[in-house]
């Protein structure tokens, strides 16, 4: 996203991916109604409506195999999405505003000019981050900061199974928590969050809760929450996961990602007006408010999942208070997060 915005401003942009379309990825494929802002801002609202999707109609909240509470969403705005077709339709859209798109090539460092990787040396005056949880280039820039162990890992694959409704489903039990949703009318994708040291496989997790589901191969990757990261040295900008991991809980991992694509690539562009140290701080401060409002909830639900024990009073209050988990549902889907109302 940002080197589509980017390359439409006319500017010399080249994208090095270790990878190759298409790929799976470790996600949930859930995209969150604020997407759509984003979307329609670059003219690709269009063409995201016509990628394979499935449209959700609501979050049911499990416990343990049990339903607590289900919740219908108010619009008809949220879907889930494969990764794999995701990434590669902004890939080709990106190609096509003249972005330099070559795969297959891993970023190994930073040189003098710019990056050294497994293909040679590429120079470039900015160098964006957009490369996960663990990104290269935020270890490499000094921009990583030190952060507390996570003792969690998610696993990720896609199930076969006869039926299932139309809703999110998250589960919490003693081990972790999942989340399984249709991606389209045949495929559905669960994502297991389990403890590092957790007794029991995703496999057998499944097994307890969905006797009747088969799936042959799973995806994992760790960390699963870890402490903010300087978002720009200057040089270096780093965007979604690289900057910032947001539980997976409340699915709004790749909505969060898109908005500070864009978010970089503006102040990236007002570098000319107001120079880069201008860019720079104004990129800062923007992240933290972009962060600082979505975080209530989000950290609120990681500290909760973090230890069941935590968990059990919170599901059981939710059982007497159903309206909460709907009002945050909203509230974490609202373009702009207002301020939680009572009631």
């Amino acid at each position: 996203m940002t080197a589509l915005i980017l390359g439409r401003a006319g500017k010399k942009i080249l994208v090095l991916d270790k990878d190759h379309f298409p790929r799976t990825k470790v996600c949930g494929y859930s995209m969150n109604p604020r997407s759509w802002s984003i979307w329609e801002r670059h003219g690709l609202a269009e063409g995201f409506h016509r990628l394979p999707h499935f449209q959700l109609g609501g979050f049911t909240l499990e416990h343990e195999g049990v339903s607590v509470l289900r919740h219908r969403f108010r619009d008809n705005k949220a879907r889930t999405v494969d990764r794999a077709i995701l990434d590669g339709w902004l890939a080709k859209e990106a190609q096509a505003s003249g972005v330099d798109y070559r795969f297959g090539v891993a970023v190994q460092g930073l040189t003098a000019t710019g990056v050294q990787t497994s293909d040679g040396e590429f120079a470039a005056p900015l160098i964006i981050g957009a490369d996960g949880r663990n990104s290269v280039i935020a270890r490499v820039s000094g921009l990583a900061r030190p952060s507390r162990h996570c003792n969690r890992v998610a696993w990720q694959s896609y199930i076969e199974a006869p039926s299932l409704s139309d809703h999110v489903h998250m589960n919490v039990f003693p081990e972790g928590y999942y989340g399984i949703n249709r991606i389209d009318s045949t495929r559905i994708t669960a994502t297991i969050v389990l403890t590092a040291n957790a007794s029991v496989t995703p496999e057998e997790i499944l097994a307890r809760y969905h006797p009747e589901a088969f799936t042959s191969s799973w995806k994992s990757v760790s960390p699963i929450s870890r402490g903010p990261w300087e978002v720009t040295d200057g040089r270096c900008w780093l965007v979604g996961d690289s900057a910032q991991v947001l539980e997976p809980l409340t699915g709004e991992g790749i909505s969060s990602a898109l908005a500070t694509a864009e978010m970089a690539a503006r102040n990236i562009l007002a570098i000319e007006q107001v120079g880069i140290a201008a860019a720079t701080r104004q990129y800062r401060r923007e992240h933290r408010r972009f962060y600082g409002r979505r975080m209530l909830i989000n950290s609120f639900a990681r500290w909760a999942l973090e230890d069941y024990r935590r968990c059990l009073p919170i599901i059981n209050g939710l059982k007497l208070w159903p309206a909460a988990v709907a009002q945050m549902v909203e509230w974490v889907q609202s373009p702009e997060n207002p301020k939680l109302q009572p009631g």
